[in-house]
């Protein structure tokens, strides 16, 4: 059973690696594409740069997290555990990092139209707040596989 939920995460877990892969680069190709057709205002060229940069930038950020959640996942599963103490602080940085992708994902949209905006909805407070919630469960899970260990 536990050789096939570990073969399971690792199949699931390259999945996710190819997936993001193909993702961040569709992202900054369509990036390319539409950044020709933004509606440059000269009031605001400085604040649409800012936003359409920092946009690639927080995905590419938001990558290396799950990147470096999965290396640490494959890390601990050498080791015969399951549970990467780090992964935990990985898991509230990537809520952060999604937050801020969240804002300016939203933002790019009206730097886009030329409109000088802040875009904000509920999903970027929503879905970091039920990530942390899974770091902390995460972090749980950590701490009583470690007690387990030291009781075997």
């Amino acid at each position: 059973m536990k050789a096939k939920t570990i073969k399971t995460i690792k199949g699931i877990s390259v999945a996710v690696v190819i997936l993001m892969s193909v993702v961040l680069f569709l992202e900054v190709w369509f990036w390319f594409q539409r950044i020709e057709n933004v509606e440059w205002t000269s009031d605001h060229k400085t604040w649409q740069w800012t936003i359409l940069i920092c946009q690639i930038v927080s995905l590419t950020a938001l990558s290396a997290t799950v990147m470096a959640f999965i290396l640490n996942t494959f890390s601990s599963l050498r080791k015969d555990r399951i549970f990467a103490k780090s992964n935990s602080t990985v898991i509230f940085v990537g809520a952060a990092v999604f937050a801020l992708y969240s804002l300016f994902e939203t933002t790019a949209v009206s730097a886009f139209h030329g409109e000088h905006v802040w875009s904000v909805n509920t999903d970027m407070f929503i879905y970091p707040l039920l990530i942390i919630i899974l770091g902390l469960l995460y972090k749980l899970a950590y701490e009583a596989s470690e007690e387990n260990n030291l009781t075997v």
